[in-house]
């Protein structure tokens, strides 16, 4: 078991955009959150506090999260994904579209994951091939041994007939892949 559980991006957006395997990954991210809560392990939650353009206030509340997600941890902001702020890690401001992708720096998940001492972390949530594969090469960056459970994660952008390119690259960074 890790020391340390990320739920990335479990928001009402994002649950509704994978659709149908939106019910069994929260199912499982909550089994990993009841898993880590028992046995007093930090669990951090990130939420991408820009991924789209809203309507101002989020009035239809797209970005809360999920109102079936277990939360028992630390909510942290990440983001924009709308301008390449994918990792958890990251917290860039709301950059002019000229300005292109990143411009930020690390956010506040890496001093928090740093303080619980922890060595290792599994990375749940949505989505596999975006913002799970993203926070986990970070993780790895950072110098944590990274695990991240599949059958927890769903993929924005799947793939028909065969393996999708991005577990590849995850398993190239150094992040262990489990069913």
């Amino acid at each position: 078991m890790s020391d340390a559980v990320i739920v990335v991006d479990m928001q009402n957006l994002f649950v509704e955009f994978v659709g149908p395997a939106g019910p069994g990954v929260l199912a499982e991210v909550n089994r990993y959150v009841a898993e880590a809560a028992g046995r007093g392990a930090p669990v951090f939650y990130t939420r991408d506090y820009a991924p789209i353009d809203l309507p101002e206030g989020d009035p239809e509340g797209r970005l809360a999260l999920h109102p079936d997600l277990d939360v028992r941890g630390t909510v942290v902001d990440k983001g924009p994904g709308k301008r390449g702020g994918f990792s958890g890690f990251l917290l860039a401001p709301v950059l002019e579209p000229q300005e292109g992708h990143g411009g930020g720096g690390l956010g506040p998940l890496a001093g928090l994951l740093t303080r619980t001492g922890a060595r290792s972390v599994t990375v749940v949530g949505i989505a596999t091939d975006i913002c799970v594969a993203a926070t986990a090469r970070d993780a790895v960056r950072l110098g944590y041994q990274v695990t991240v459970p599949l059958g927890a994660t769903a993929y924005a952008n799947p793939v028909t007939g065969g393996e999708h390119p991005v577990l590849g690259e995850l398993r190239a960074a150094g992040v262990t892949l489990s069913p």
